[in-house]
């Protein structure tokens, strides 16, 4: 367990999302999440209690109208949020609340909520949802009861509370209303179908006492519950090296001075037939045959596809299977924020030094152009931040790819085409770009 000493913010369990908050929610601060249904809140709000306890030895109270005990408690352990040995530790109250009929229920609960954080000194606090406390009010009364009972009922006790609330389809106003004005922090969660394709989006609306402009994002959830899709910055990348890595096409290497500089980004434009997958499956066998743990993607053929091809090289991919790891993969299946999500459990899965990423141009006919460029760049960032020798093909025209920004994310560029001289057509190659290094075309 993390013992740190954060006596004005209170981290939120979500590290990009601390990262952007400069830290956290501001400690004793009130907290708005609301959402449409499925996506996320309750997940965001486990995630904040559990890290807390975990990470931060801060004990949680969780207020639930939705799940018994035993309902959430299994839910969670998808996360493998084991909340049952943090109750045990008197670390987490978890306490699950029937329909609510009248006011004096109402006060009720309110009593127990502060029992229960007297009891185990809670620091941490999520009422979910606190549209099923206010709804037994008319709005005036509602106001009022939140103001009073909720918000400074809670002060003196000075723990960082969530209180979730659903979000109508179709409706941008939280509840009544009057819930934006009072909370500190408002964080809106919604879903949004683009392209065929059902995507999970984080917007901050508000943040009281430390103004963060109200930008959407991108998020998973994935097995270690929330993560926020958030571009890299470029000086976090770790860069190339002097080493080469060879790209077994020895006339390649040749050009290349000995082959691609480490941890570089090597891309790979030519039109359809000009020999894009012969070269980045070389240059995968290669690696793998060297003894280097490599993975191969690819956006366009089936992986028993690409194990034929290989086998049509002379290769025995027996040989090499426990170094080269190939997937093949449907962009129709992945929003962005997913692949890229997908991308980063496959480097903790293989630690790999190589990487291939085939047909990207895939990638290009199923994502808006903004965001395509978006992934290409932090899948790259991403890369050169473990000192991965990245390659990826693309069908594009490579000025065009200079155009729309592609080429300058790359440290190498290379490019095919089709060269017609009279009845004769013959394929090129030429390097166009080696940053660090001289390039022989």
């Amino acid at each position: 367990m993390q013992n740190r000493n954060l006596s004005k913010k209170c981290p939120t369990g979500i590290k990009e999302l601390d990262n952007i908050l400069e830290g956290g929610f501001e400690r004793g601060s009130v907290v708005l999440i609301a959402g449409h249904p499925g996506a996320g809140k309750s997940t965001f709000a486990a995630q904040f209690i559990y890290r807390g306890a975990v990470d931060y030895r801060e004990p949680g109270v969780y207020i639930s109208f939705s799940e018994n005990k035993k309902e959430f408690y299994e839910h969670m352990k998808a996360f493998n949020f084991n909340f049952s040995s943090l109750e045990k530790i008197n670390m987490f109250k978890y306490i699950p609340l029937i329909s609510i009929a009248d006011e004096k229920m109402v006060c009720d609960i309110i009593s127990n909520i502060y029992s229960a954080i007297e009891e185990i000194r809670a620091k941490r606090l999520v009422i979910d949802s606190i549209t099923s406390i206010l709804g037994t009010f008319s709005i005036k009364e509602a106001r009022a009861f939140l103001h009073t009972n909720v918000l400074l009922g809670l002060k003196p006790y000075n723990v960082t509370s969530l209180l979730i609330a659903d979000l109508p389809w179709g409706k941008e106003i939280i509840g009544y209303g009057f819930e934006e004005f009072l909370a500190d922090t408002i964080i809106v969660l919604k879903l949004d179908e683009k392209r065929g394709l059902t995507r999970r989006v984080l917007e901050i609306r508000k943040n009281r006492g430390a103004p963060t402009p109200r930008v959407s994002y991108d998020f998973v959830i994935t097995k270690e519950g929330i993560k926020l899709y958030v571009p890299l910055e470029a000086s976090l990348s770790g860069g190339f090296t002097k080493e080469r890595a060879t790209t077994g096409v020895p006339e390649l290497d040749k050009m290349l001075g000995g082959g691609v500089l480490r941890g570089s980004v090597v891309l790979i434009s030519g039109p359809s037939g000009t020999g894009k997958t012969l070269i980045s499956l070389s240059f995968a066998i290669e690696g793998a045959k060297r003894g280097e743990k490599v993975i191969y993607i690819s956006f366009e053929e089936p992986r028993d596809q690409i194990k034929t091809v290989i086998e049509n090289m002379k290769v025995d991919y027996s040989e090499i299977k426990d170094n080269l790891h190939i997937y093949a993969l449907s962009p129709r299946l992945f929003t962005p924020a997913a692949l890229y999500s997908f991308y980063e459990e496959l480097i903790k899965k293989h630690s790999p030094s190589r990487v291939i990423i085939d047909g990207a141009s895939a990638l290009s006919r199923h994502y808006e152009e903004e965001e395509y460029l978006k992934l290409i760049r932090n899948i790259s960032l991403l890369s050169k931040l473990h000192r991965i020798t990245l390659l990826i093909t693309a069908l594009s025209n490579i000025i065009l790819l200079e155009e729309i920004g592609v080429s300058s994310i790359a440290d190498v560029l290379i490019a095919l085409w089709f060269d017609t001289q009279g009845d004769k057509i013959r394929k090129k190659i030429t390097v166009l770009k080696q940053r660090g290094s001289w390039v022989k075309t």
